[in-house]
């Protein structure tokens, strides 16, 4: 006799639609996740994090640090191998639970707008067990050891859970109130911000993407520290990689800022080493002789990320200017940095011998490249940094001899 198989169904919606919430956007549900998720990733304790995200966009950052994290964490996405059956569909879920509190939030992505859910949420309540148990039920992963050890509240926490809700509404309308408020202030004439919703959404996704590569950043130094492996050139990669990322995350955080520069005073010695450092991989496996002298050991007036970012763009213009028909030049491939003092202001002169540009009055205006594929915006971002750095950037020279251009900034 054959054994009837009887489908489960997704109690989980049942359950959202039983709190009979309001719909909430996409936009704070992930902030809410986030809320729930970062003190446990910021300061790791004993505790245990059961999910179900398959819409991640925005999250993936978070759900990788979560993956490399010391948190014991369970992933049930249809493509796991920690589900009975599918039964789940379009429904997801967090539950975090830990000693000092357990949160449980559930949300249904089939609704009428497809930019709102349809949540369920319950924090430090008895009420846990309605979620956790019909999750287990379609688990092969056992979890009522989870709901036994880690119950920090017995009492059902009525008035708790409602505040809870009510500032989560409150939050989805002041996310509403201040994209609308951002929306008009960008019709007013010069504004001084010009980061819309497109640029908001690009910045997003980079930063997201610059996230994965701090973690695996991170996770190459504790294996280096782990195997005792102490080889320079590695260290000093995953140092370079670390500044880069700040640099690009700092850069990504201007866009919102009203602060257009971070003015102090720096050792133009030590912005042209940390330079020279992070550039430095452009050179690999090229027959390019860098050349650096570094002689004024002045402070100058500057914004660190951004006269670095300056200097990167000219060498790496420099290296992708040569091309296979300069493989036989007389004195070889080179490019050059060399610092000097004149009068109250420092000179930083960056050469190179990979030929003439054509059009050089043309090389500072947006659009225009030599490169293809090249956007024609480096030269001009370059530029108009080092005007608000009060300095200047300019092409002091050019032939088929050598190129070159000067960074002029005052010292201090």
């Amino acid at each position: 006799m054959m054994k009837k198989i009887v489908r489960q169904q997704n109690y989980l919606k049942e359950l959202i639609e039983s709190q009979e919430n309001k719909y909430l956007s996409r936009q704070t549900l992930k902030c809410i996740v986030r809320a729930v998720l970062e003190p446990l990733l910021d300061k790791p304790e004993v505790g245990v994090v059961l999910y179900r995200i398959i819409n991640s966009e925005g999250l993936t950052g978070m759900i990788k640090r979560l993956e490399f994290s010391e948190i014991e964490a369970y992933d049930y996405s249809d493509e796991s191998d920690n589900l009975r059956e599918r039964v789940w569909a379009d429904t997801e879920f967090l539950c975090v639970l830990t000693h000092r509190f357990v949160t449980i939030l559930l949300w249904d992505n089939k609704t009428d707008d497809k930019n709102k859910v349809r949540y369920y949420s319950i924090c430090n309540s008895r009420l846990q067990n309605e979620a956790l148990d019909i999750i287990n039920r379609n688990s092969i992963l056992d979890i009522k050891h989870f709901q036994e050890q880690f119950r920090p509240d017995r009492r059902d926490n009525v008035l708790l859970n409602v505040s809870i809700r009510k500032l989560i509404e409150g939050m989805d309308e002041a996310s509403k109130d201040a994209v609308l408020g951002f929306a008009e202030g960008q019709t007013v004439e010069n504004s001084p911000q010009k980061y819309d919703a497109n640029t908001r959404a690009v910045a997003h996704e980079i930063r997201n993407q610059l996230s994965i590569c701090d973690l695996y950043t991170e996770v190459l130094k504790r294996y280096c520290k782990k195997n005792e492996i102490a080889d320079g050139t590695i260290t000093n990669a995953l140092d370079c990689l670390t500044r880069a990322y700040k640099m690009a995350n700092n850069a990504l955080i201007a866009l919102k800022s009203t602060e257009v520069n971070d003015l102090k005073p720096h050792s133009l010695k030590a912005l042209i080493c940390t330079a020279e450092n992070l550039t430095k991989v452009y050179f690999e496996c090229k027959n390019i002789k860098y050349i650096v002298e570094n002689s004024v050991d002045e402070m100058i007036l500057a914004d660190e990320d951004k006269f670095i970012a300056v200097l990167i763009n000219l060498v790496k213009n420099a290296v992708e200017a040569f091309g296979i028909e300069e493989e036989n030049l007389k004195d070889g491939k080179y490019i050059k940095i060399k610092t000097e003092k004149s009068g109250d202001f420092a000179l930083v002169r960056v050469s190179n011998n990979a030929g003439k540009i054509n059009d050089s009055n043309k090389i500072f205006e947006a659009g225009y490249t030599t490169k293809t594929g090249g956007s024609g915006l480096g030269l001009m971002i370059c530029k108009k940094s080092l005007e608000e750095q009060l300095g200047q950037l300019t092409l002091e020279h050019t032939d088929d001899d050598y190129t070159e251009f000067v960074i002029k900034i005052g010292l201090v």
